[in-house]
């Protein structure tokens, strides 16, 4: 940092006393501009969750849908920057508070922001595009007049205030932002309907609006204290901005929004696209932005390459190389260990580049450029993960790749700093020893991250996620496989012979519970099945001649991989009449259900919740009413609930008493990927000699199998033992309070 760089920081932290006091330093009109900014942050960063909520059902529950949030958010708030830059430009004081109260009052007249249902979607490969229409239409323009609001009421700040620095309101906007990340998942989501929310918020949009136009009124009176334009670069003591300091107003804030939305894209990938994965990366990178930005004391560098340092060698290291038998192994690779630690992580390397943003910044007199600048920065690196990272890269690599970035960048950083320890004007040696260390780390992140095993056949990456198919063959010929992989889960195995192929396997296997309730019919009698995801088509092996399996998919991938002249043979082999619709399986239930009156599914299975994110919506009260209505008097519903990180039953339990249903848990320990894979499953039906059929012919079949003794265990949920276990609903869900009770079969 320069002695005037130093001069000035210490400048923005002396007291008011020190600076000189403008007349009309009144505490109610700085009370009006705190507010007023904190307000609109606070709208701002509350508006993001609530309208994902509205939309991830309509779009699969996928992480997808939250990553184009993201960027559609990144991208507006540039161009609420940009349109406040040109305010301050080019409008005389009385002009910008006419215009910006124009638009303030336009945008109000859009409200509500939620979109209605005639937004919902229809079957789209790539629902990109209807997902960033909407946005775009119900909550562009009043997003736009919020984000302005920063460096607008900033400006109009140091308009009204010429003694005092504006930067502090960025740490007071900064503020509302976490404040409102932090009120949606823990009171507000609990507690309130959407739409009540939604309503609550335009409440909000019209009463900050009114704070700051009154705020935008109170910089008209001391005009004379700054003649003419107060950002003009006349005035500016720092004369123009030289290409590698503006470089770095854009490439650092990038580098941060990269590393900001890959973490979260691990997280929402490994675990569930919810409010609390997504408030958490985002709430680490609003705490770094606002203790970088209140002041440069917040920021020890030194510390934060420290910290940064043992973070990724903790993950990228130890990781990497601890045996899962080793004493530690489960805590490190506990689902609460990984997300303290890929916080951690992106907490310490946020500190980095807003840190180093926070030294590079202007006076005030270039505060819009700067705020544009960074912005802009901001979208570019949410445009390169939501747009161009999906439809370049067969594999989620965003975080590598900003690993990297963060890597170059600080050492470009201290590499132009004389006062750094690396300054390329020092000894050669020290800058090119950090300079070859940091090229070793970065390309060792990068093998570990780009190498292909050498059973892998294909590999593609879709809007829902990452697909691999595998193919492997341990020692036995006949052994010889196929596997599907949807991130880090099992999707279905088949065996490549002629002798095992149409066999079905893993936890849809012949000893599971799903493989006991198909194989339960009457002798002549065909079956009407419906089964809500699709994986490899395996459960398409039960069918017989005359039956139908009719498979919801939302993904056009799986279902290519799946079908004919894909890499499965489970559907082309199958006896049955095999019918796939593609979409959402609940839209596609709900639009069935309103044209025919429902199908009439002997059973119905419901096998989404294995996988690494969670679609919550297929998991709520109205969701479970919906696949009643899709079946006969006497049908059952199947829910497949084994998963790494959740244990789920008392969910689907407490759902299957609020719905006065019979309930049943079949659970199976292993016996060989031939004949079941350990499965937890649990059958609902309106019927109860319905399932205490099912319990007794699981007991014949397993006598034919050989697996007498313990191999199945029964369960029925004691009604007294769950009715206090919350009611999932489309208006509240917590997968949070379910972290802990993980059940570990895959």
């Amino acid at each position: 940092m320069t002695s005037r760089d130093r001069e000035k920081a210490s400048d923005a932290e002396m007291p008011d006393s020190d600076r000189g006091n403008s007349k009309d330093g009144s505490l109610v009109g700085l009370a009006l501009f705190c507010c007023g900014i904190f307000g609109g942050a606070f709208l701002i960063f509350f508006v993001q969750p609530m309208v994902a909520k509205r939309i991830l059902p309509w779009f699969g529950g996928g992480p997808g849908v939250w990553t184009l949030c993201l960027m559609f958010y990144q991208s507006t708030l540039f161009l609420g920057y940009a349109y406040a830059h040109a305010l301050v430009r080019f409008a005389r004081p009385t002009g910008q508070l006419v215009i910006h109260g124009i638009v303030l009052l336009v945008s109000f007249t859009l409200l509500p922001v939620l979109p209605g249902e005639a937004w919902k979607p229809g079957s789209e490969a790539d629902p990109s595009i209807a997902i960033l229409s909407l946005l775009l239409a119900n909550v562009a323009l009043p997003f736009l007049a919020l984000a302005a609001t920063g460096p607008l009421l900033q400006a109009w700040f140091a308009r009204r205030y010429p003694g005092r620095s504006p930067y502090g309101l960025y740490a007071v906007s900064n503020i509302g932002s976490l404040a409102a990340l932090l009120a949606f998942p823990s009171l507000v989501e609990p507690f309130l309907p959407l739409e009540a929310t939604g309503t609550y918020w335009s409440t909000g949009f019209l009463v900050a609006g009114a704070v700051i136009l009154v705020c935008g009124s109170l910089a008209l009176r001391p005009q004379q204290a700054v003649p003419g334009e107060i950002l003009s670069e006349e005035l500016d003591p720092d004369g123009p901005v030289d290409g590698q300091r503006f470089a770095l107003w854009l490439l650092l804030p990038a580098c941060a929004v990269v590393l900001l939305m890959a973490v979260t894209n691990k997280l929402c990938l490994d675990v569930a696209s919810l409010p609390f994965l997504w408030v958490l990366p985002l709430g680490v990178y609003l705490v770094s932005f606002i203790l970088c930005f209140g002041s440069e004391r917040f920021y020890p560098r030194s510390f934060c390459v420290g910290a940064a340092a043992a973070g990724l060698a903790l993950q990228y290291g130890v990781g990497m190389f601890l045996p899962s038998s080793q004493t530690g192994a489960p805590l490190f690779n506990s689902l609460p260990f990984q997300i303290f630690l890929f916080a951690f992580i992106l907490f310490s390397l946020c500190m980095l580049m807003h840190g180093e943003l926070y030294r590079l910044r202007p006076s005030p007199s270039r505060l819009t450029l700067f705020y544009l600048a960074v912005s802009g920065g901001g979208a570019v690196g949410g445009l390169f993960v939501g747009l161009v990272a999906p439809r370049v890269f067969d594999g989620y690599f965003e975080l590598p790749i900003g690993l990297a970035l963060a890597g170059i960048l600080m050492l470009w950083v201290l590499g132009r700093d004389q006062e750094s320890w690396l300054h390329v004007g020092g000894p050669r040696w020290r800058f090119s020893a950090t300079a070859a260390a940091a090229v070793a780390l970065i390309g060792y992140v990068t093998v570990q991250t780009f190498q292909v095993d050498s059973g892998l056949l294909h590999q593609e990456r879709s809007f829902f996620g990452v697909l691999r198919v595998n193919e492997s063959a341990p020692g036995d010929p006949k052994a010889m496989r196929r596997s599907l992989v949807h991130g880090t889960t099992l999707h279905g195995t088949q065996f490549l012979s002629d002798e095992l192929r149409k066999r079905p396997t893993s936890y849809f296997g012949l000893a599971t519970g799903i493989g006991v309730a198909l194989m339960q019919r009457p002798a002549g009698r065909s079956l009407n099945v419906g089964i809500v995801g699709l994986g490899v088509g395996t459960l398409a092996a039960y069918g017989r001649k005359s039956d139908r399996f009719r498979f919801y998919e939302i993904d056009p991938s799986v279902i290519e991989i799946a079908s004919d002249g894909g890499y499965f043979t489970f559907i082309s082999d199958s006896m049955a009449t095999v019918e796939i619709v593609q979409g959402d399986a609940r839209l596609s239930l709900q639009q069935e259900l309103e044209e025919t009156g429902g199908n009439a599914f002997d059973v119905l299975v419901v096998d989404a919740f294995s996988s690494d994110a969670i679609p919550v919506h297929l998991m709520t009260r109205e969701s479970f009413d919906l696949y009643f209505k899709h079946l006969k008097p006497g049908g059952i519903l199947a829910v497949h609930v084994s998963n790494r990180y959740f244990d789920l039953r008392p969910i689907v339990y407490r759902i299957g008493i609020d719905m006065n249903v019979d309930i049943t848990t079949l659970s199976n320990a292993p016996a060989g990927l031939r004949v079941a894979s350990p499965a937890k499953w649990i059958f609902l039906s309106r019927n109860e000699s319905r399932l205490r059929g099912l319990r007794s012919f699981t007991l014949t079949r397993l006598k034919k199998l050989g697996l007498e003794g313990e191999f199945m265990s029964f369960g029925v949920p004691a009604r007294a033992g769950y009715e206090q276990v919350p009611l999932w609903t489309d208006d509240y869900s917590s997968l949070l309070a379910l972290i802990g009770g993980a059940n570990r079969v895959k």
